[in-house]
């Protein structure tokens, strides 16, 4: 009797209706730049970018939607843009990757991120085969400006570096019982916000030798024109003495979400804030949701969940002791890749797999961004541990920027000191980005100087013509995220015959990329819908229901051990780069007939393959 077989393979995600148009194969051709046309050497104000991202869905409403997941305080509303090809399926059915950008009013180059990534998958979508396949595949959610008001405030009008950040509830910083009575103001009309000094003998500054600065005098003896620093650019609006000391903004919004919240960062409750709470309440109802982005700023950080930590019963020598060992085995690791990254991290029993994903998405994360340093991140009601510890799904914090350390550090010693910022500053910059000490008359104190200072765009936000760079590596990373979500296929198929009219069919399982099927924490919460494989048959061929377990197909070989399927299936989860192996017990009646075994996962799709048995003597 010779038993034979062939497969059919029904792929695991729908084929598009629409073709790749323009295929660009050259790396030095047009990949659509132009088909939408925008500047990535500027900052936009809200009116803009919103704007913007209704006129880009206006161009690609096959890829494309926008909604408003509510309105701030102050009544703007928070627009998020889908993006995926409508043609494979909905957005609901795909893994998706949340993005969000500016949690904090003053990051707003995490605006110019999200948007750049917005506009990345849209217009390179008929041109770049690897984008084509992501949208195809996968969903984005993409909310370019989460805390609306302050990152409207920030762009829009004169402020510190770093201020506005939080949202606008109303607060009395200095107990007077008036609300945001003191804000800062541009005394001098300049655009920018700086220092200012006054002239006073006993002064303990002075200009340094070049006028550009206001430096201390070290030599009280010292004789010529002295200053005396009053403090940042502003008014006494409430006539207590005292300038600036109740500005705009409430709570931290990025310590106002509910995993780790506590009452002194987060007051006055969790989500109290819309700007939080909308964007929670979006996540929450879209259990799609596999992975999540959040941007801030500043220095250059992949700031990755890890996952509950081993208490640890290890003496303090035992633990230097495998710390040494461990900076060892760092040191070996980076001979060969100088991007290596490890992390002496114990975690929790079931927590295992979570580890070993995140760990390898930032060290692909340090290969692709370059100086960028992963590191786990802690709590305290932060969006990023309410992303995986509240909703199962894996999350970064992307600290963006980090003022000029890299561009302008000649002798490389991690730090830039006053005169190697100026030289960047009139080389790189030409000259742009600092405010020159100049006089200015203050309605209460007189004559004053005002400046000595980097300009708004200069340490948290990058300037304009580092924009770009920025957000194209950040949305490189972005995509290698989602391209390593889980995918189920089935590849090899066996029949092995049992007895008489009795056959085992088998087949292989599989997930090659880098997360696994579901997180340890989703399975923990109860979030996660286990991946499941179900067997049918041709009316001729009688599936066995088998005891629940597993069973060797092979009577010679005690490896092999294999998961049995029968009529109700067999739940599983596939952890990252893992094949699993099943079997049914199938009974033929009559020569030919076939089996057919679907794959359904929430995150990794569906897939199924049919197989034809025919027995000849």
């Amino acid at each position: 009797m010779i038993v034979t077989l062939a497969a059919l393979l029904i792929t695991a995600f729908m084929s598009p209706v629409f073709a790749q148009k323009k295929l660009q194969k050259s790396p030095g051709g047009y990949h659509g730049e132009l088909d939408f046309p925008l500047s990535w050497s500027r900052y936009y104000s809200y009116a803009e970018w919103t704007k913007i991202m209704h006129d880009i869905r206006k161009k690609y409403p096959h890829l494309a939607d926008i909604e408003s997941i509510g309105k701030s305080r102050m009544g703007r509303k928070q627009y998020l843009i889908t993006i995926t090809a409508k043609s494979t399926g909905k957005d609901t059915d795909k893994p998706a990757m949340w993005v969000d950008g500016a949690v904090h009013g003053n990051e707003v180059n995490g605006i110019s991120c999200s948007l750049y990534l917005m506009w990345y998958l849209l217009t390179r979508y008929d041109y770049d085969p690897y984008v084509y396949n992501l949208v195809n595949d996968c969903t984005f959610y993409i909310l370019p400006g989460l805390n609306v008001d302050a990152n409207e405030s920030y762009v829009v009008y004169p402020n510190t570096p770093h201020n506005p950040r939080e949202p606008f509830r109303p607060e009395d910083n200095d107990g007077d019982g008036l609300y945001d009575e003191d804000r800062t103001e541009d005394v001098d009309g300049d655009g920018e916000l700086s220092t200012m000094y006054s002239e006073d003998p006993k002064g303990e500054y002075k200009l340094s030798a070049d006028k550009r600065q206001f430096v201390r005098i070290e030599d009280k003896r010292e004789k010529g024109q002295r200053f005396r620093r009053i403090g940042s650019e502003g008014y006494d609006n409430d006539g207590d003495g005292l300038i600036n000391e109740d500005d705009i903004g409430g709570p931290d919004p990025n310590r106002n979400y509910p995993s780790g919240w506590n009452l002194q960062a987060g007051n006055p409750y969790p989500m109290s804030e819309p700007c939080t709470r909308n964007t929670y309440e979006f996540m929450l109802k879209h259990k799609n949701i596999f992975a999540g982005f959040h941007y801030h700023n500043t220095g250059r950080l992949i700031m990755f969940v890890s996952p509950p930590r081993k208490d640890s019963q290890q003496s303090e020598a035992e633990k230097q002791q495998a710390q040494e060992r461990f900076n060892q085995y760092l040191e070996e690791r980076r001979k060969d890749n100088k991007y290596a990254q490890a992390f002496d991290i114990q975690v929790r029993s079931g927590y295992e797999e979570d580890m070993n994903a995140q760990a390898k998405i930032v060290n692909m994360g340090a290969r692709i961004l370059k100086n960028y340093r992963p590191t786990p991140t802690g709590g305290s009601g932060q969006a990023q541990a309410s992303t995986y510890d509240m909703l199962g799904a894996y999350a970064y914090l992307i600290e963006l920027w980090g003022s000029p350390a890299f561009e302008a550090d000649e002798n490389d010693d991690g730090r830039v000191s006053d005169e190697e910022l100026l030289k960047w500053i009139d080389i790189e910059l030409t000259g742009e980005g600092w405010i020159m000490p100049h006089k200015c008359k203050h309605p209460d104190l007189g004559e004053i100087w005002i400046g000595g200072t980097r300009k708004k765009h200069m340490s948290r936000t990058p300037p304009a013509r580092y924009i770009k760079m920025e957000a194209e590596k950040n949305v490189l990373f972005v995509m290698y995220c989602a391209s390593q979500f889980p995918k189920v296929e089935i590849e090899e198929t066996v029949i092995t015959p049992a007895t008489d009219e009795l056959y085992w069919v088998e087949v292989a399982v599989k997930n090659d990329r880098v997360y696994p099927t579901a997180s340890d924490r989703a399975l923990k919460l109860k979030r996660a819908v286990k991946d499941k494989i179900t067997v049918s048959s041709s009316k001729n061929i009688t599936i066995i229901n088998a005891p629940k377990g597993q069973v060797k197909t092979e009577p010679t070989n005690s490896r092999a051990m294999i998961e049995i399927v029968t009529g109700k299936g067999a739940e599983f989860r596939l952890k990252g780069k893992q094949t699993l192996r099943f079997c049914a017990l199938v009974k033929l009646n009559g020569s030919s007939g076939w089996v057919e075994f679907k794959v359904k996962s929430q995150h990794g799709g569906m897939t199924r393959k049919r197989v034809e048995i025919k027995v000849s003597n």
